[in-house]
């Protein structure tokens, strides 16, 4: 499956009302969770260097395992998302297969939905507040980006692993599941 998002980098005071705003424009608030995402290493290549991630995100007792492949060209962040529900023993198979933990970014996203857009508000632990748009569409996440106010200048090209490895909190590779 293709993902196409953008996200922006918000003062963590506006929460509030991007998600008041969001409720007002017809969007439905789909719930709140706390997402811990366990980043994976390869043990025969490098995915920063191939611009891929291998991820378990954990999140009210549900595991996901997702592959995201290298982001192609476009006005907004694009790439293939493969995402597989799985048990916590997934976490014993990678590692036995030689892939090692890596990196955690853990964050409380609020999920609005309307149509075929999913917006996200996330608070991310040792980076701050952040607005993500994701839509089969990038004609549907530029209309959202607008009626929600949102400017070119914080449009953020990076995906958390890169900012907390850039900016965040060094120390972020011990997971606690």
């Amino acid at each position: 499956m293709r993902e196409l998002e953008a996200k922006f980098k918000i003062d963590c005071g506006y929460l509030g009302g991007f998600s008041d705003r969001l409720k007002a424009s017809g969007f439905k608030f789909m719930g709140e969770h706390v997402e811990e995402d366990l980043y994976f290493s390869h043990p025969c290549r490098d995915f920063m260097a191939s611009d891929e991630a291998l991820r378990l995100r954990v999140s009210g007792g549900s595991y996901i395992l997702t592959y995201k492949g290298p982001r192609v060209g476009g006005t907004f962040k694009e790439r293939v998302e493969v995402n597989v529900s799985v048990g916590s023993e997934i976490r014993g198979v990678l590692e036995a297969l030689g892939f090692t933990p890596a990196l955690v970014v853990v964050k409380r996203r609020a999920y609005y939905e309307r149509g075929d857009v999913i917006v996200s508000l996330d608070i991310v632990e040792g980076l701050g507040c952040f607005v993500e748009i994701e839509s089969r569409r990038s004609e549907a996440i530029a209309s959202i980006m607008s009626e929600l106010g949102l400017a070119w200048e914080d449009y953020v090209d990076k995906t958390y692993v890169e900012l907390l490895l850039a900016f965040g909190d060094p120390d972020r590779s011990h997971p606690s599941y």
